[in-house]
């Protein structure tokens, strides 16, 4: 009998002979099927508190990572040396992010720039932050006048100019800096170019990314902000999109002239230059995505890139979570922008970020550095491997996900294997290198919802690598678990052993 593949991911639609399937837990898609997703390893000890955002930067001078993360009240920096984490909070300016928020970072040349709704944006320069011997301090204001950078929640960089977004005294607005010195912020001023626009309808900005040209999100609108110093203005911010907009502040993530972005109809993806958005998970997640979420916390949704993939992660909050841990994300959804495929994690944590295995601290280095025999400082090995995906745990720690695979669960679609009389499957071949799996069977004799799966107990392959069942029914389907911990690389498909029964 011909082999059944393991369908694309889509629990939104109905899966009876058809070409999707309901469930791909902790896998990641394959053009062939589906791959392992590596269990999160621990790296550092826990933050002192819970962590409020995260990011991995490389040091101008040696490119090494660095790891930053933020709680509500503090910035702090990962040492390779004793594993822990050290806090660079500043000394003068209380910190206060507020509930359901996170953390905005950026890099702006040498520099590190962290904002919250809570706290004046704050800067350190990087190679001095890995060292710890400077905190964080204020980004200062503008020294011809008195005006200096307002709090807001975004911020990105176009061109040579810092723009603020999400101002909490002006949710309308964005504001720039001068071009070249992001501490020059007046506004008005002869021979300086800082300013804001104000937008006049779309609602009020809900977040922002830079590059070549910035990307202004709104609660129903969508606009491009283009340099155009020759128009009297220094930004032209046009209408990209009217009607659609970002609902998740920190749901927003760009690659390369792709944004991904979560509205309140589902996901989307917007390529600059290449017409509206288009949407990625209608009729495929996004029922199931809102099923799950917690309706009040829609907007604590968080999307990153998964550095080995071309893959984003959208991870959310659990309706039904205990409000007294405010900052836990459940469980992700993936999407495979190459592959236009989805899956599934069952995973929770409180933060994702690129990372890379760890790195040979110059710290750590018996003696000193310009003694004879001792790696210089371009030396490989101070950088680290390669680039990872990594997460904060529940337990504050930054880990990256390079361990044993996670259990993995797959499922076929019902199918008829005799259309349109009953059959009886005597067994189950997996396409699949995995080492260990298992196979369940579910059976039922109608489509009807009176007539609920029943599923045999699970089996395990014979010496000839097949699972023996004995399931009779008019619709078969077939639930595949790799148990955690086992080596393997594809599962593509499994191949039935059945015969032809009668009409009843």
């Amino acid at each position: 009998m011909n082999p059944i593949k393991l369908a694309p991911y889509a629990p939104d639609t109905a899966s009876v002979d058809a070409s999707v399937s309901a469930v791909a837990t902790n896998v990641v898609p394959r053009s062939d099927g589906y791959g392992p997703v590596l269990a999160p390893v621990p790296l550092s000890l826990a933050l002192p508190a819970e962590c409020r955002g995260a990011i991995a930067v490389f040091s101008p001078t040696y490119n090494f990572p660095i790891y930053v993360a933020g709680t509500s009240t503090g910035l702090f920096v990962y040492k390779t040396t004793d594993q822990a984490w050290h806090e660079v909070t500043n000394p003068t300016t209380p910190y206060s992010v507020p509930p359901g928020d996170y953390w905005s970072f950026v890099v702006y040349g040498t520099l590190l720039l962290a904002c919250s709704a809570g706290t004046r944006i704050q800067k350190a320069t990087i190679d001095v932050l890995q060292a710890g011997s400077q905190p964080f301090a204020d980004l200062g204001g503008n020294t011809d006048g008195v005006d200096k950078p307002p709090r807001a929640r975004h911020m990105g960089v176009v061109g040579d100019f810092l723009v603020l977004a999400g101002l909490p005294d002006s949710p309308q607005t964005v504001r720039w800096s001068d071009s070249g010195d992001i501490e020059k912020w007046g506004l008005g001023l002869a021979q300086h170019e800082a300013d804001e626009q104000l937008l006049p309808d779309g609602g009020a900005v809900t977040g922002f990314a830079g590059g070549e040209y910035g990307v202004i999100f709104q609660e129903r609108a969508i606009r491009r902000m283009t340099l155009s110093p020759d128009s009297g203005n220094i930004f032209d911010c046009s209408v990209l999109e009217e009607n659609r907009g970002a609902v998740a502040p920190w749901c927003i993530a760009k690659v390369g002239p792709r944004i991904f972005f979560l509205d309140r109809d589902g996901f989307y993806a917007l390529v600059i230059g290449g017409g509206p958005s288009q949407p990625i998970g209608a009729e495929r997640v996004n029922r199931f995505f809102f099923g799950r979420v917690d309706p009040e916390r829609v907007g604590m949704t968080v999307a990153f890139r998964d550095p080995t993939g071309e893959r984003i992660l959208f991870a959310y909050r659990l309706a039904g979570t205990d409000a007294a841990d405010p900052s836990l994300l459940g469980e992700a959804l993936l999407y495979d922008w190459l592959l236009d495929r989805w899956s599934f994690l069952n995973v929770p944590f409180r933060f994702g970020l690129s990372a890379a295995t760890p790195d040979v601290s110059v710290d750590s280095i018996e003696g000193s550095v310009d003694d004879p025999g001792q790696p210089s400082l371009d030396d490989p090995i101070y950088q680290g491997g390669a680039t990872l995906l990594a997460v904060m745990t529940t337990d504050n720690r930054l880990a990256l996900l390079d361990g044993p695979a996670l259990e993995a669960t797959v499922q076929t679609p019902d199918a008829m294997l005799a259309r349109p009389n009953r059959s009886f499957l005597r067994g189950a071949r997996l396409d699949t290198d995995a080492d260990d799996w298992r196979v369940a069977i579910g059976v039922r004799e109608s489509l009807a919802a009176s007539s609920p799966v029943r599923w045999l107990p699970e089996t395990a392959p014979t010496v000839e690598r097949i699972a023996p069942t004995r399931a009779s029914g008019r619709y078969h389907r077939a639930r595949v678990r790799i148990p955690a911990g086992t080596t393997w690389s594809y599962v593509s498909a499994i191949e039935p052993d059945a015969t032809a029964e009668g009409a009843r």
